[in-house]
């Protein structure tokens, strides 16, 4: 403030000395001018300092001022940094939690996919046996039965029942007929291929199917299995002979390109053999096979069912008791294949 004071004095009396040939015109010199002058210059020699000085001040003052913005800019550029970085690990975290949850998501659907696959392969094998049960072995014939063998060969279905499995049961204990089920179980298993199907079909019936065999394998495969699972049960009071009985048909059960739909799925084999077994369990211990050949127009596959053994030149019965084999045909001889024909 005193600075600008100052500069306003002098300005005021700067015209009065700003030009001495005008003032020596007008006036007269008087005494003290000279006193004057030198006052005036020192005046203006105070005055070019001040204004030097302020000039220095304003230089000083814009310095810091541009010191000050410069310092403005350099935090606002670190705030912007902080920022970026803010957000930068911002949407690090965001990933990363992402990615945690996708990894646990992945996770936690292999382990249900796990678990669906314990609980699905535990609901599908039989707890005593620790074979597969109805549920599995029907799933594998659905499988089996698309899938087409070679050219004179097809897939073989076996039922098989435990003799006297109630005699057993009765004069030994349910836990013996347990024992008796395990043992058979595993001797079944040994005495089939891997790629065979095997399971518990219910009570003390087993079921072994086998693809692409022909007539004479079937028959083999069914002798195997009959003295495999032949064994003696010892108990503690007596020992006495475990035998079996089977009984197998072929899917498709007809030969040739007349085979109706309903013969072609694995239940009318089924079917098929569970009535050879029926026939073999008359004699116990032994294996009947009914194996057909291609049906004709005038009978149905229901007619041919109903009556196998009358399905002369259709079906083939095979038997590990030739006996059965002929009281079946002379059983058969007493029933006319018109009787199918007629229901067909």
């Amino acid at each position: 403030m005193r600075i600008l004071a100052l500069f306003l004095l002098l300005s005021v009396g700067l015209p009065l000395a700003a030009n001495p040939a005008t003032a020596r015109q007008t006036a007269p010199p008087q005494p003290g001018s000279q006193g004057q002058l030198a006052q005036c210059m020192t005046l203006q020699g105070s005055l070019s300092r001040q204004t030097t000085a302020l000039a220095e001040l304003q230089a000083q003052s814009q310095a810091l001022s541009n010191q000050r913005e410069l310092e403005r800019m350099r935090n606002a550029s670190r705030i912007q940094a902080l920022e970026n970085e803010k957000a930068r690990l911002l949407s690090a975290a965001v990933i990363a939690v992402l990615i945690l949850l996708l990894a646990a998501a992945t996770g936690f659907g292999l382990l249900l996919r796990r678990r669906h696959r314990q609980l699905r392969r535990l609901s599908e094998i039989d707890v005593l046996t620790g074979l597969g049960n109805r549920r599995a072995a029907a799933r594998k014939l659905d499988a089996m039965t698309i899938q087409r063998g070679p050219e004179g060969t097809r897939h073989v279905l076996f039922l098989i029942d435990v003799d006297h499995f109630k005699q057993i049961n009765d004069g030994h204990g349910h836990h013996v007929g347990d024992e008796v089920l395990v043992a058979l179980a595993a001797k079944l298993k040994a005495a089939c291929r891997p790629t065979d199907l095997v399971a518990r079909w219910g009570g003390e019936e087993f079921l072994v199917a086998c693809a692409s065999l022909t007539r004479e394998q079937a028959e083999q495969v069914a002798t195997r299995l009959r003295r495999a699972m032949a064994h003696t049960l010892e108990t503690a009071h007596a020992t006495r002979l475990v035998t079996v009985s089977l009984g197998l048909a072929p899917i498709p059960f007809f030969d040739g390109g007349n085979d109706p739909a309903a013969a072609s799925c694995w239940d009318y084999a089924l079917r098929m053999a569970d009535r050879a077994l029926y026939a073999a369990k008359r004699h116990r211990d032994a294996w009947v096979g009914y194996w057909g050949a291609q049906l004709p127009d005038n009978a149905t596959a229901e007619a041919v069912l109903e009556q196998p053994e009358a399905a002369e030149g259709i079906i083939t019965v095979m038997s590990s008791v030739p006996r059965i084999v002929a009281t079946s045909m002379t059983v058969a001889r007493a029933r006319s294949l018109r009787a199918l024909r007629g229901q067909g």
